[in-house]
């Protein structure tokens, strides 16, 4: 019998909560799945965690390699998954019992291209403070249709964290249209060109309010600069998308500056500076880059831009002409 959903899961030195995660995704209430788990290189217990596993459930499937990065560990499960859907889970996050159930059943409501929920973070109890969970949910920041849609109906979804661990993805759509994910060193962020793309080129996206995903809170590394580096090649390539596909969606292009400034802001706020000047020569350049690409009509004019957006841009785009 065909699997249903072929669940992703690309571990790399994940040992401290990969025991977690796979108990999660084994109790699913959707029984016919394959999971696919990619150890990407790992030099701690993950590999031990996985074969045990492995050896108690045959639907995982283990496959070990070197280390090439989160993107070709997800390329190498988009290559080898049989399902009709393909979902993600993240080795330090764990997901309700019947996430794929519930996903899986509104997938096929409507033929959808695309399935997302809302997720909540998830804190862990530390010496000051006690275990909780916040939940996120798109429709609290856009309203969202109530039955399926393209981006161009809610294209505020292209602003917020792309999330791709809260979805369902037809195998069929993703292959149909050779989708895959940019294969760079580390995470580097890959996850945001690939949701845009499968965004722009699905006719039918669906979304459930209700919470199916806990993602672990991590704590906020320090500088790193190849990490901020990748955030500006990920802008690049995403621009690239939009330009491959001719948007010329004024409100789709809006949501992707919005996502653009807030990678810029985090990036002030790990170095606790606001400005420009602080930053390393590199970095400045690309964010002069990313920032002059912007249609200035649009991040003035377009409703998806709060004032203090608007007054980030303007210090970005004042600072970059001082520099001239």
């Amino acid at each position: 019998m065909d699997k249903k959903v072929s669940i992703i899961v690309p571990v790399c030195n994940s040992a401290k909560y990969l025991e977690n995660c796979l108990k999660s995704i084994c109790a699913q209430t959707l029984k016919n799945i394959e999971i696919i788990c990619i150890n990407d290189g790992s030099s701690d217990e993950s590999f031990e965690i996985l074969s045990s596993f492995e050896k108690k459930d045959k639907r995982i499937r283990l496959v070990s390699k070197i280390n090439e990065g989160y993107g070709c560990a997800l390329n190498i499960g988009l290559n080898l998954a049989g399902g009709e859907y393909v979902g993600i889970v993240e080795p330090s996050d764990f997901i309700d019992k019947k996430m794929f159930e519930k996903l899986y059943s509104l997938s096929k409501k409507c033929d959808a291209d695309i399935v997302k929920s809302a997720y909540f973070k998830f804190f862990e109890k530390t010496d000051s403070a006690p275990e909780r969970k916040e939940k996120v949910s798109f429709e609290k920041y856009c309203k969202v249709p109530t039955w399926f849609f393209r981006i161009s109906e809610c294209p505020s979804f292209l602003s917020f964290h792309p999330s791709i661990w809260t979805s369902l993805y037809k195998r069929t759509f993703l292959n149909n249209n050779s989708v895959r994910f940019v294969e760079a060193k580390g995470f580097s962020n890959v996850d945001n060109p690939f949701q845009l793309e499968t965004m722009l080129l699905a006719q039918k996206i669906a979304y459930t309010g209700s919470a199916l995903y806990f993602r672990r809170q991590k704590e906020r590394k320090e500088f790193d600069l190849e990490v901020f580096a990748a955030l500006f090649d990920r802008a690049d390539e995403m621009e690239e998308i939009l330009t491959r596909y001719k948007n010329k969606d004024r409100n789709i292009s809006a949501n992707i500056y919005k996502r653009e400034l807030g990678f810029i802001y985090r990036m002030f706020e790990v170095l606790n500076t606001f400005d420009i000047k602080n930053l390393p020569y590199e970095i400045q350049r690309r964010i002069e880059k990313t920032v002059s690409r912007m249609d200035e009509d649009i991040v003035k004019n377009n409703p998806a831009f709060n004032i203090q957006e608007k007054n980030f841009y303007n210090m970005l785009t004042s600072s970059a002409s001082n520099r001239v």
